[in-house]
């Protein structure tokens, strides 16, 4: 026999499961909900996108741009992905050397990029250093060229080495050899003095 207590405590727990049933049935204002939790907007942003499969893949890839038979540049990268809808090939490995007159000039490393089919444009980020046969050198985190001019620009942090003189700055537009460079923003310079030919200097 059950006592008058039990059934009373029995009462009151399955009072207590009902009321949660019929919370977990409404919504926030009381109405039932209707179908499966909307997500939240903010989330569902912050996901990541998902990883896109290239329509072609092509391994050790050098593509030569020559204008009446001089070459200008080469463009070569560990694996190049086209997509068919797309014109820019995402590029893995980046190495690109630049000529004058036939002759190697200067050379522009990165770890990634995207290049244009289309107009010979290039974006590329990730360590990526131009050095110039003469040993300048810019290090950055991006760099745009553009085929047209034939400049290379950023709108980033860039550090530019030539023997013992540095300079930093923001955004930067310059030659691929690095012969013209100019830094935009919160520009730093170290400059080592050059002794002078004509009787500076000092003497042996």
């Amino acid at each position: 026999m059950r006592s008058g207590r039990d059934e009373h405590a029995r009462d009151g727990v399955t009072a207590a499961l009902l009321s949660a049933a019929l919370l977990l049935s409404a919504g926030c204002d009381g109405e039932p909900r209707g179908g499966p939790p909307t997500p939240d907007a903010a989330a569902v942003a912050a996901a990541p996108a998902a990883e896109r499969t290239p329509d072609q893949v092509l391994f050790d890839t050098t593509i030569t741009d020559s204008r009446e038979g001089v070459r200008r540049w080469t463009l070569t990268s560990d694996r190049l992905e086209k997509f068919l809808d797309q014109d820019e090939a995402e590029l893995h490995g980046v190495h690109m050397d630049f000529f004058q007159a036939d002759t190697l000039f200067s050379v522009l490393t990165a770890a990634r990029g995207r290049a244009s089919q289309r107009n010979g444009n290039l974006f590329v980020w990730g360590d990526v250093v131009v050095v110039a046969s003469d040993g300048r050198r810019l290090e950055t985190g991006e760099l745009n060229y553009d085929d047209r001019s034939g400049r290379i620009s950023n709108e980033v942090f860039n550090r530019f080495t030539r023997e013992a003189d540095v300079m930093t700055g923001v955004g930067m537009q310059a030659t691929p050899g690095l012969d013209y460079f100019e830094l935009k923003r919160e520009v730093d310079a170290t400059v080592h003095a050059v002794p002078d030919a004509a009787g500076g200097g000092e003497g042996p």
